[in-house]
């Protein structure tokens, strides 16, 4: 029998119908309800060892690549969407813990096998009740490359888990303005700077517990960069100058979050200093100044709030909330002065209502979902 050679347009599509399910394959195990999927980079070639991110979903969701590689970038990362031999909401306990690291690490050793994962070069990241899992492996399985924790925070451990993050292990924070989860994330940055990680911090204007549609600029930096990555600097100079023309506070506004990105913070790089030399002089505006004063303020209160333990100490920051308040009518950070001083007063009514409960022997620590709610997932003095 004779073959009939086919168009190239047509081999051309075959090709393009058979690659994607050539670099997307499930690992079932039987812990597990759902199998794992795992996409594989489309630069993948066997015998050669990648970098790979294990992305762990959200309360109620399923495990999935997408928006991870959406942040990653088609090719030189393998992404694995992670889900949980635990069920329902996020808890940690020793048990609970134990499960989740010989899932995570029979996954890693047979993506090893097969197809190149380097056990080196992991990143662990989670949204909501997953950035409470990256959180307690960032904590307890070494070597990690990296972690992000998405809208959520850290718990203060009674497991006593090894703290095996490193001296600059890069960390990423991101979360909604307007998420409960907030302080918690706050304590994050104060947590792992306080370890010595590389932490970036991003705070996502006007969202509550919801990861930006458009995804995350700041976050795709971060992943470049860990990928031996390096910034567009003609695209960062033309960013920032764009910027410049704006009018003083508008400028001065846009500064703070480009001073805060992956791409301008790292090693050696001029942008600090450029950026603070802009900021300086756009705060001898009268209005910019005011602002500036406003955001200090504004700043100590929440990092006082991160610290307090007694009931003096809340209402003496309630007492400094009142007079910020009033400081700040008419400021476009009244709303999230507002918001801030709202979820206070909950901490305060609570601290107030509910009597402090005794230790459990086999502690388990369970933060609360989101809510519409401002009350924030763990009152701080409840121990």
């Amino acid at each position: 029998m004779s073959c009939i050679p086919l168009p190239s347009a047509l081999i051309a599509a075959l090709l393009l119908a058979i690659t994607p399910s050539l670099r997307a394959l499930e690992i079932q195990l039987p812990e597990l309800e759902v199998p794992i999927p795992v996409s594989l980079p489309e630069n993948h070639e066997a015998g050669k060892s990648w970098p790979a991110v294990f992305s762990y979903h959200g309360f109620k969701g399923r495990p999935t690549t997408h928006t991870t590689r959406s942040h990653t970038g088609p090719d030189d990362w393998i992404v694995v969407g992670m889900t949980y031999v635990q069920r329902g909401k996020y808890r940690l306990n020793p048990d609970d813990l134990a499960r989740e690291l010989r899932v995570f690490r029979r996954v890693r050793d047979q993506l090893a096998k097969s197809h190149g994962l380097d056990p080196k070069r992991i990143v662990v990241t989670g949204f909501s009740k997953g950035g409470w899992m990256t959180d307690a492996l960032l904590q307890s399985e070494s070597p990690l490359l990296g972690g992000a924790i998405l809208m959520a925070g850290h718990l203060p451990s009674q497991l006593d888990l090894p703290s095996s993050i490193k001296k600059d292990t890069p960390v990423f924070i991101g979360v909604g303005r307007r998420d409960p989860n907030y302080i918690p994330s706050l304590k994050a940055m104060v947590f792992y700077r306080g370890k010595g990680a590389r932490t970036t911090f991003e705070a996502w204007p006007d969202l509550g517990h919801e990861f930006p549609r458009d995804g995350s600029t700041a976050l795709r930096e971060w992943y470049q960069l860990l990928n031996d990555g390096k910034q567009d600097d003609d695209a960062l100079e033309k960013e920032f100058k764009g910027i410049l023309e704006g009018q003083p506070l508008e400028a001065w506004q846009a500064l703070g979050l480009f001073k805060d990105r992956p791409f301008t913070n790292t090693s050696g790089s001029p942008w600090p200093e450029r950026i603070d030399a802009e900021i300086a002089e756009l705060e001898k505006f009268p209005e910019v100044a005011r602002e500036a004063r406003l955001q200090k303020a504004h700043r100590n209160l929440l990092g006082r709030e991160l610290k307090m333990r007694t009931m003096q100490e809340i209402r003496s920051i309630d007492a400094a909330y009142g007079q910020l308040l009033a400081e700040a009518a008419g400021s476009p950070q009244l709303e999230d002065i507002q918001l801030d001083h709202r979820r206070l007063l909950a901490v305060l009514k609570q601290a107030e209502e509910t009597p402090v409960p005794q230790a459990p022997e086999r502690p388990t620590i369970t933060p609360e979902p989101p809510s519409s709610n401002p009350v924030i997932p763990l009152n701080p003095l409840v121990r």
